[in-house]
Parts: structure tokens; C-alpha cells; sequence
């Protein structure tokens, strides 16, 4: 499926957008988070007793954590009263698979575009938990799964209506760290966070603002949504946008905040590792070589397919379980 949607009717919904891409940008200006993106980040509370509910995917009994997100975007932001309505959106929401007894390192794995459905992100990330014995935790991002306002999973989080991307990606962060510390509260020796192609992006933004990670695997990860637009979006319907007034650098400008090739990772070199695909059409093999470039250049693992063929690469996993066992997640 296409990465971004841009659809857009000629309702004024594209004036829209190019004021509050304006109201942002002097905002952030003035208030220095163009300068010092990180700042940007507001330190959520910890996640003390989530609603959990147990329940069968399949064969496997699977942990659904809910818990009220809290997150809201700063007082006068733009698009902040249209965020705070996106009502599924209000409830963090995780998978869970845990093993009894004595703790054990935890995996935070972080669903792509379109994913975030218990069935599909339990299939592919069970492998941490059935084979490696490590608990697991799969957030879902905001404006996907049992969190979607659209039909479609992932609705509304990649396109032109670029403050929704930005507040989307915010509260993805703000979730995941709360999230982060429920899994330290479980006595968790390590942590490590993986994620695929949206949800490396998402890890990568993670691991720079994510304190005390072991490690950190963007995989098959996007670098730049901007970059992502200009690609992939209807290029009748940008250049309209562009003779409008809509400006790609000043999306990129406000973007910053949440910009894995502008924050700097946290993670040490020896836990940053990146998986890349050669004949990958959706994310290029530029924002991945970008991406690790800008994370001085760690571990990576080139694998000779498409974007969704990671799952049958023995290098790609031979790859991983070197990472998490160099960096005390898989014994």
C-alpha cells in the first residue's frame, strides 16, 4: 500500500494546513526547539497500573494492556484541539507476552505503517518471546489498530495534514516511555527496542530521547517523512499544494522535533544495530544508509529483498540475536 495518503478536497483543508505549518514554525522558532529539538519532549508520568485483560490470538495467550495515554500536545499548538478528538487515540494500548518466574530481559517491538492488529504484531514478534524466552511488549501507535479514527489502520499518520504526523509521533514517544517505565518496574535486568519500517523510525526517535536502552535495531526504518512525501505522494497534487504556498523545507523545519536524522541516539554504538533491504520500493535504501550514517555508522544487515521479505532472512535474525546477546537481552 502507498506510504502516504494526500488526498485532499478543495474544501480548505490545504489553507489549513499551510497556516498551521506556519503557526508551528514560528512557534517552535521562538521558543527554541528548532535550535534544540530534543526539548521539545515533554517527560511523561510513570505507567503505574494499567488495565490488563488476557486474551487468545490464536494458541497464544497474550496480555492487552490499556492505560489512559495522557498525552496532549502543548497549550496553543496548532491542531491541538483536533488531536485531543481523535477519542482512540486517548487510551495507550500494548500486547504483552511474558513468561512466569524469575525476571528476564523485555523486548520493546514497535508495529509499521498499517500494523498494529493483535494477530499480525503477535506473529511476527512471538520469535523474541517463544524462542529467545524474552517478555515483550508491543506498543501500538497511535491512529493504528484498536486506536485507528479511519477504516484502515494507520489512517491520518503519514500524508500532507503534516501536524497530525507531528503530534501522531509525538505521542507515539510520550506512550512508549511510559510504557518503558511499566517494564522497568517488572524488575527487567535489560531492555532492548526493535522496530520495522514505521516503527523504526519510531525506535530510532525513541532510543535519542529513551534513557538506559541496551540496545536499539531500527529496522527497514524511514528517515524522513518529508522525504517520504515527496516521493511517494500524487506529484500533480504536491505541485498544486507547493503553488498554494505549502513548503516541504519548512515541513522538514518543524518536523526536527521528531527527526531521527537530527536527534542524537542515546544507545552506546556497541547496542545500535540496522537491518536494510536492497530492492526495498517502499522505504529506499537511502533513509536507511542515511539513518546509520547519522548513528556513526553501528552494525547493519543488508538483506537482498523487499520491504516484507525480513521475516524468511536467516542473516537478518542472525544479526539480531547478535546484537541483543552482545548487550545482555538474550543469554
Amino acid at each position: 500500500e502507498q506510504f502516504v495518503s494526500t488526498g485532499f478536497a478543495l474544501d480548505g483543508t490545504l489553507e489549513r494546513v499551510i497556516d498551521e505549518v506556519g503557526q508551528t514554525h514560528a512557534r517552535f522558532e521562538s521558543e527554541g526547539f528548532l535550535e534544540k529539538p530534543a526539548n521539545y519532549h515533554q517527560t511523561p508520568p510513570e505507567l503505574l497500573d494499567p488495565e490488563i485483560q488476557i486474551r487468545n490470538v490464536g494458541a497464544q495467550p497474550v496480555e492487552f494492556l490499556r492505560f489512559e495515554s495522557g498525552y496532549a500536545p502543548r497549550e496553543g499548538e496548532a491542531g491541538r484541539d483536533r488531536w485531543l478528538g481523535y477519542e482512540p487515540c486517548r487510551d495507550g494500548r500494548a500486547y504483552v507476552l511474558r513468561h512466569p518466574g524469575a525476571p528476564r530481559p523485555w523486548m520493546i517491538c514497535t508495529n509499521g505503517y498499517r500494523m498494529g492488529h493483535a494477530r499480525i504484531d503477535v506473529g511476527i514478534f512471538d520469535r523474541f518471546h517463544h524462542r529467545l524466552g524474552l517478555n515483550v511488549v508491543i506498543p501500538v501507535l497511535p491512529l493504528h489498530g484498536p486506536r485507528r479514527i479511519g477504516r484502515q489502520s494507520g489512517s491520518g499518520f503519514i500524508g500532507i495534514d503534516v501536524i497530525d504526523t507531528l503530534h501522531a509521533e509525538a505521542q507515539s514517544i510520550w506512550d512508549m516511555r511510559r510504557l518503558l517505565s511499566w517494564v522497568r518496574a517488572q524488575d527487567a535486568p535489560a531492555v532492548g527496542a526493535l522496530g520495522l519500517s514505521l516503527g523504526g523510525y519510531t525506535t530510532a526517535v525513541f532510543a535519542s530521547i529513551a534513557d538506559g536502552l541496551s540496545c536499539a535495531i531500527p529496522g527497514i526504518p524511514l528517515a524522513d517523512f518529508t522525504r517520504m512525501l515527496d516521493r511517494h505522494a500524487s506529484q500533480n497534487q504536491m505541485r498544486y499544494a507547493e503553488t498554494k504556498g505549502y513548503d516541504l523545507d519548512r515541513v522538514y523545519e518543524i518536523l526536527r522535533v521528531v527527526a531521527p536524522l537530527v536527534l542524537e541516539p542515546k544507545v552506546p554504538l556497541e547496542g545500535r544495530m540496522f537491518l536494510g533491504a536492497t530492492a526495498d520500493r517502499r522505504v529506499a535504501p537511502d533513509h536507511v544508509r542515511d539513518l546509520w550514517r547519522h548513528w556513526d555508522e553501528p552494525a547493519i544487515v543488508w538483506y537482498h529483498g523487499a520491504h516484507v521479505t525480513f521475516a524468511s532472512e536467516r542473516s537478518v535474525w542472525a544479526g539480531v540475536d547478535r546484537t541483543l546477546r552482545e548487550n545482555g537481552v538474550f543469554v
